[in-house]
């Protein structure tokens, strides 16, 4: 663990731990156990948009001596392994790399911070790196579990890189949760282009607003803690950040990949429009989504439903069974709607010999 005295009068040991995990639903509801009964007093979730689907756990243990700590520490890892024996705890030089990596440090350099227009940057060596806050407004949107889901893609379609972090603890006897982004600009390879303006447009919603941090403040992002007072309360905040949820089938571009091998491998004939959508045999077209988007489905049913056959396939098993539930679209007569399993013991020559 790494400790440190907190700054307040109680002048209190806090320690961090740091685990690595491919899933966290399992360990929600134990982490804020331990929370509500006081032995943790907060834990944050980081999510690398770039590869989200390993997610990086810490909590912080506070005591004024190291003995209660390691006591409790122990229990809250033993209860944790009792869940999923995959728990990864950081260690000596990786603990401290991992911990420090948020603000893009290395304790081997010698590194110089500042502030520029609300923005903080940091130079090593010949590299200069800017980062940026962004806090998500998630009362924005309800209780949309897959809207942390949705952000990420859109942040990784961007070409992005940054961390998304989930702070979790307890206000008023309740888990409040905030969330906020740290974006990476390297200056000398960078888009420039109004981060706030561009999201809120594409989901039309004010869903995040920059955070002008001071130096002062720099420290709460070391400890992956909460930057502003705001307070959310969620019924279910596993909801929130349940990623492997929407990862089921990680990459769409695994799985198309994957769909034009075995189109060649069927001879059939093919022409891929974009990412999503394909036509096949100039009869058929094809839309894949790894999760359901239903402005842009909707948009390309209207589209396209009187000019072809039309086969949906689903990658993620819930977007896949609530797209069922919605008579509008599953009864269209010429659409075909398949989750991953489905399509897997689909015959793809069938559609060969479909005409328009």
């Amino acid at each position: 663990m790494i400790y440190y005295r907190s700054i307040n009068r109680e002048k209190k040991i806090l320690a961090f731990a740091l685990f690595e995990l491919s899933s966290n639903y399992q360990i929600e509801k134990t982490l804020q156990n331990f929370v509500k009964r006081g032995l943790i007093l907060f834990y944050s979730i980081e999510i690398n948009i770039v590869y989200p689907e390993k997610i990086v756990y810490l909590f912080c243990i506070s005591d004024n001596n190291k003995s209660e700590i390691f006591k409790n520490f122990n229990l809250i890892s033993y209860n944790l392994n009792q869940i999923t024996p995959s728990i990864n705890f950081f260690k000596n030089e990786k603990l401290e790399k991992e911990f420090l990596k948020i603000l893009s440090l290395d304790k081997k350099k010698n590194s110089l911070i500042n502030n520029a227009t609300g923005s903080i940057r940091v130079k090593d060596d010949s590299k200069i790196k800017t980062l940026n806050f962004y806090i998500i407004n998630y009362d924005k949107v309800g209780e949309a579990d897959d809207i942390i889901y949705q952000f990420i893609n859109y942040l990784r379609s961007l070409k992005r890189h940054g961390y998304l972090i989930l702070n979790f603890q307890l206000i008023n006897e309740r888990i409040s949760v905030e969330i906020y982004y740290i974006d990476y600009i390297d200056d000398l390879n960078h888009q420039v282009f109004d981060l706030v303006s561009v999201v809120n447009e594409f989901f039309n919603i004010e869903l995040i607003c920059q955070l002008n941090l001071e130096i002062k403040k720099l420290f709460l992002l070391l400890l992956r803690y909460r930057l502003t007072k705001n307070t959310n309360y969620f019924q279910d905040t596993s909801k929130i950040h349940n990623l492997e949820y929407y990862y089921n089938y990680k990459n769409l571009l695994d799985f198309t990949n994957e769909f034009n091998e075995l189109l060649e491998a069927n001879e059939i004939q093919f022409h891929q429009l974009n990412k999503n959508l394909y036509i096949l045999e100039q009869s058929t077209l094809v839309i894949i989504l790894v999760t359901v988007r239903f402005k842009f489905l909707l948009n390309i049913l209207k589209k396209f439903r009187s000019k072809f056959n039309l086969l949906l396939i689903i990658l993620n098993d819930k977007g896949y069974e609530d797209l069922l539930k919605i008579e509008k679209i599953s009864t269209i007569p010429n659409l075909k709607i398949l989750n991953y399993e489905e399509f897997c013991h689909f015959d793809l020559k069938s559609l060969k010999y479909l005409n328009n």
